[in-house]
């Protein structure tokens, strides 16, 4: 998925990347509260205010996004069901044992998302500066 965006910060060849929500993406606000924009950090050479083209590997983003979901909700009903087993009718002891679950598979993917991180495969890569963006353009005339 390739996906255009623009530089809002640069730190040596680390960019920071402000891309607005996609059309499809909708309302819902299960991004973030509603937030119109996302950030990612890429190694790339540009400037502030430069339009840049990225590519997203669209095979890591949908398993990244199946991971980052699914792995807490698989461990939190794993909890729940072994918490009820464990201490049937005392649901304070259930829900620890589900929230404790859920903690463990959440420090987990903190650990897993260290290690991909580092692997180029999983990494947005920078395709093209495009220059600056047309509003700084036309201030830039003013």
């Amino acid at each position: 998925m390739i996906r255009t965006g623009r530089v809002v910060q640069t730190d040596g060849d680390i960019l920071k990347v402000c891309f607005s929500r996609l059309d499809a993406c909708g309302s819902c606000g299960m991004c973030g509260g509603g937030r119109d924009d996302a950030m990612v950090k890429i190694k790339g050479t540009a400037q502030v205010g430069d339009m840049v083209e990225v590519d997203m590997p669209d095979a890591q983003v949908l398993k990244v996004s199946t991971i980052a979901y699914l792995i807490p909700l698989l461990a939190l009903l794993l909890g729940l069901f072994i918490g009820s087993q464990l201490f049937s009718g005392q649901e304070l002891y259930v829900l620890a044992s589900g929230l404790i679950f859920l903690g463990l598979a959440l420090a987990g993917l903190k650990i897993f998302d260290t290690k991909i991180g580092r692997q180029a495969q999983w990494q947005p890569k920078l395709i093209a500066v495009l220059g600056a963006a047309p509003e700084e353009q036309t201030q830039n005339r003013d």
